[in-house]
C-alpha cells in the first residue's frame, strides 16, 4: 500500500520498541524514514503493529495495536485490476470516536499520515482510484471486561467511475484488501513541548491573510466590499442627460414662481367667497 514510499525490512530483529527506541531510531535515520510500521507476536502480545513518528532524528509518538482478521490482498478478486502504483489514495475516517477520544485522535492522526502521503495542490480526476476506509467500531467490549474497546477496521477499495449521464461519472466500489481490524493497545505520547515544536507552521509556509476575504467549512472563498457614500447625482444612467436638463429647466425658478401663483389662487377663493356673501 505505501510502495513505493516505504522500506521493508523482513528479517527478524531483537527490538522492542516500548522498552528500548534506540535501535529503531537508528534505522529511521539510516534509510531517512521518519515514520515507522514494526510487526511482532510473541507469547504474551500476538499479532501486534506497532505505528510511529519521528521528530529531529527522535521517536515523538508511538502507538502498539493488535491486529485481528487480516486478509491480505491476494485473498480478494481483483478482475478489474489493482489501483496504479504510487496514486495517491483518499482516506475516510468513520465515527463519532474519532473526534470524542482523545487516544482515538491519535490513532486518525496516525493512520492519515501512514496513507495520505504526499499532499499536491492540485490532484487530477482520473489519478483518485483508491480509497482507505477506516471505520470506528462502536459498542466493542474487551475481553473480560466492561470497558469498550477502542477497535479500527481497515479496508481499501478501487474506484471505479462510469458514465452517468452527467458531466460528473457515477463511482463504484470494489475491494481489493488488505482488509483487518486494529485494536488500541498501549500508547505513547508526545511531549507536549517536542508536540509543539512538530507541528508548528514556519513563517515562509503559512499562506499570507487577504485583507475583507476569508475560507468557510467548505473552503469557498467569501470577500467583503466596502463602498463609500455614493454621489445618485453623478451616477450615469440611461437618461442622465434628459434628468439633467429637466433638473435645470424646472429646479430654482420653479420653486421662485410656484408661491406666487399660490398666492393668486388664494386671492381668487378669497373674492368669490366676497361675491358670494353680499349675494346673499
Amino acid at each position: 500500500m505505501r510502495t513505493p514510499l516505504a522500506s521493508l525490512f523482513g528479517r527478524k530483529h531483537d527490538i522492542h520498541p516500548f522498552e528500548d527506541v534506540k535501535k529503531l531510531e537508528t534505522l529511521c535515520v539510516k534509510y531517512d524514514h521518519s515514520l515507522v510500521a514494526f510487526g511482532s507476536s510473541s507469547k504474551k502480545r500476538p499479532f501486534r503493529l506497532i505505528l510511529g513518528r519521528l521528530f529531529d532524528s527522535t521517536m515523538l509518538d508511538m502507538q502498539e495495536f493488535s491486529v485481528k482478521d487480516y486478509k491480505s490482498i491476494q485473498s480478494f478478486n481483483k478482475a478489474g485490476g489493482d489501483a496504479v502504483l504510487g496514486s495517491k489514495p483518499m482516506v475516510l475516517f468513520q465515527g463519532s470516536t474519532f473526534e470524542s477520544d482523545e487516544r482515538m485522535k491519535r490513532s486518525k492522526s496516525l493512520l492519515l499520515d501512514f496513507f495520505s502521503g504526499p499532499r499536491p495542490q492540485r490532484v487530477m480526476l482520473q489519478g483518485l482510484d483508491q480509497v482507505v476506509v477506516c471505520n470506528a467500531l462502536e459498542g466493542v467490549t474487551k475481553a473480560g471486561g466492561d470497558a469498550p474497546a477502542s477497535t479500527i477496521s481497515v479496508r481499501r477499495y478501487r474506484l471505479k467511475m462510469v458514465k452517468s449521464g452527467s458531466r460528473l461519472p457515477r463511482v463504484e466500489l470494489d475491494e481489493i484488501g488488505p482488509s483487518f481490524k486494529i485494536e488500541l493497545d498501549r500508547t505513547k505520547d508526545p511531549d507536549r513541548e517536542r508536540w509543539k515544536q512538530a507541528i508548528k507552521v514556519p513563517k515562509e509556509v503559512k499562506a499570507k491573510k487577504v485583507k475583507n476575504i476569508s475560507k468557510d467549512g467548505m473552503g469557498k472563498r467569501r470577500a467583503k466590499i466596502h463602498m463609500g457614500k455614493q454621489d445618485y447625482d453623478q451616477i450615469h444612467t440611461v437618461h442622465h442627460g434628459e434628468a439633467k436638463r429637466k433638473k435645470a429647466k424646472d429646479g430654482p425658478q420653479h420653486k421662485e414662481v410656484l408661491p406666487a401663483k399660490r398666492m393668486k389662487t388664494k386671492k381668487r377663493r378669497a373674492s368669490a367667497m366676497e361675491d358670494n356673501h353680499k349675494g346673499v
